[in-house]
């Protein structure tokens, strides 16, 4: 038999050749395929300690230290308990709800006029702090609160919330349990119901119970401190929080306050990971823009219609758009990643695998993990759109009369966007649907600064137009505010403190603060020029916000011990920051 050239090599060179084949068909398969990402991700150590997500101390006031009585009593006395609720229910039982598009205080006064019975009662119920403090009325109805500190040296500090309410549709009221502006208490339950319980007349109150308080215990503040109220948040703050910004801007200048904390989630159970009790402040916001579009077709006789109306094109439009969902994003610069970043950091339970925790990890730089961890965020549908601008179908209106065509069917699309995205590029990939319609229904399209985008090619005979416009105030996404400076840690070592030492007492882990955004919009869009640090944050404990409270919807309501624990946090809060040790070097 006729050896083979290989069969003539020696042995150890044979091998060899053995050996260099296996290496190249291990490095095809390593790099042709994700086996070369998993390793990586697999090696990747855990550090104990990280600059990613610092746990802070825990800061009391050393008020506490030396009487720590009063807290207490917020928290759990009877008494007390039972006078904050009369004073919510007080606020609730006055309705000061609001519709979009509202018209300004002097064009409209008897629109607002609701506002002055509200602020009788707040004048009633909390005479301390309208005889101790300046109050400003800013287009009428904003409320301006300013407690001078003794340290000008110190910037204020700005607690924010608002005074009106979304709604209540007249089809709901049977459903609810108790009347909507009652403001009733349910002691078996421990809920206060009615509208403005969650969102956010529990806010308000709870700052001014808080001021009310310290005034009556002598307290002088070293750090000023300031409470915005507008009345308009639910329709943009474009009547009284735009305004109020301005008068404040004018006052104290730019950058000039130390910390706004504004209506905004606060303690929950992080269920999908760690099991464990958590604190997220938001310290970003979506975007926002309302994009309106207009189909106009001649009208006619509905006995002899054309093959597709403007109420058919506009639900084939609806369709498109519902079809093409915005792509999820996840980068460093949205603070979900630093959220979960924090879980993956401080899993107390170690529930979290260890791969998931290196995936999460390596998010921030390492794409393959970043899909990975993506993938687990838009599983679910409470989370998705903390990294995705959404959509949404709010208003379609068109037609008349059964026997006639409609003539103008209008479509409005909500977008909340994405912190990594901006106005523009949504507006431009609006359009770009609308434009794919028009070419099949030989439309016209007329854009968003109302010149002729597109036109039916020669030939084709012009079936209609659309009008595409911007139908509010468009927003870009909020600045993030800042997670590790000295603020931050405050703010977070405060809420250690609250729900540590005086709330869970027999928590065996501490609660992480971990960045969050809202995908909402607060007040807060008008006061980025006031400060870099903005926190969306009602720190009170609840499993679920929208499932707990009810918020814009039938039966909304609110656990007194939640109230009670966000009047608590603000009592510890201003108190623990009214030192130089609090702010940024």
């Amino acid at each position: 038999m006729i050896g083979l050239p290989l069969d003539n090599q020696p042995k150890n060179k044979k091998y060899t050749i053995y050996g260099v084949i296996t290496l190249i068909v291990l490095l095809v398969i390593l790099f042709s395929t994700n086996l070369f990402n998993y390793l990586k991700i697999w090696t990747t150590s855990i550090p104990k300690q990280s600059s990613i997500c610092p746990l802070y101390d825990r800061i009391a006031p050393e008020s506490y230290y030396k009487d720590n009585s009063t807290v207490l009593d917020i928290l759990y006395d009877s008494k007390y308990r039972k006078q904050s609720i009369g004073k919510l229910s007080g606020a609730i039982q006055i309705d000061t709800q609001i519709f979009d598009n509202q018209p300004d205080v002097e064009d409209s006064p008897e629109t607002w006029e609701k506002f002055a019975k509200f602020h009788k009662y707040l004048e009633k119920t909390f005479p301390s702090v309208y005889e101790n403090l300046e109050v400003t009325k800013v287009n009428t109805y904003g409320l301006v609160f300013f407690w001078k500190g003794s340290n000008k040296k110190l910037k204020p500090v700005m607690l924010t919330a608002h005074q009106d309410t979304v709604p209540v549709q007249k089809e709901t009221l049977e459903d609810w349990t108790y009347p909507p502006f009652e403001g009733h208490y349910d002691d078996d339950s421990k809920f206060i119901y009615g509208r403005g319980a969650a969102d956010c007349k529990n806010v308000l109150i709870a700052i001014l119970e808080t001021l009310e308080l310290l005034i009556k215990q002598g307290y002088k503040p070293k750090r000023s401190i300031l409470a915005a109220f507008g009345f308009d948040e639910e329709a943009s703050g474009v009547v009284s929080a735009s305004k109020i910004s301005k008068y404040l801007q004018d006052r104290f200048g730019h950058n000039s306050i130390y910390s706004i904390v504004d209506e905004g989630p606060g303690l929950t159970i992080d269920n999908d990971l760690t099991g464990t009790i958590i604190a997220t402040p938001g310290t970003g916001e979506k975007g926002y823009v309302d994009i309106l579009t207009e189909l106009k077709t001649p009208g006619g006789h509905s006995s002899i219609p054309p093959d597709h109306t403007s109420i058919g094109i506009i639900g084939e439009l609806s369709y498109v758009i519902e079809k093409d969902q915005y792509e999820p994003i996840l980068t460093k610069s949205n603070p979900i990643l630093n959220y979960y970043q924090c879980l993956a950091l401080h899993d107390p339970k170690d529930k979290i695998s260890s791969y998931l925790k290196k995936v999460i990890l390596r998010s921030g730089f390492d794409k393959f993990a970043n899909s990975k961890l993506i993938k687990i965020i838009s599983s679910n549908r409470l989370s998705k759109y903390l990294i995705q601008t959404s959509q949404a179908i709010d208003i379609i209106n068109g037609g008349e009369k059964a026997n006639a065509l409609p003539e103008s069917t209008k479509l409005l699309t909500n977008h909340r966007i994405a912190i990594e995205s901006n106005v523009e590029s949504v507006k431009d990939h609006f359009i770009s649907r609308v434009i794919e319609i028009a070419k099949r229904h030989q439309l016209k399209v007329i854009g968003y600064d109302k010149k002729e985008i597109y036109k039916p090619g020669k030939g084709e005979k012009v079936l209609g137009e659309f009008h595409v416009s911007v139908s509010s105030n468009p927003l870009q996404s909020a600045p993030v505010s800042p997670a590790n400076d000295k603020v931050w840690e405050y703010l977070s070592g405060v809420t250690r403190h609250v729900f540590e030492e005086l709330v869970y007492t027999n928590l065996t882990y501490p609660i992480i603060s971990s960045p969050a955004i809202m995908t909402g919009n607060t007040d807060t869009r008008y006061y980025w020029n006031l400060t870099k640090n903005i926190y969306r944050y009602s720190p009170f404990f609840l499993t679920s916000f929208i499932g707990d409270t009810g918020i814009h919807s039938v039966d909304e309501r609110l656990p007194v011990d939640g109230h009670l624990q966000l009047h608590a946090w603000f009592y510890q809060y201003l108190q623990a920051i009214d030192n130089e040790k609090a702010d940024n070097k």
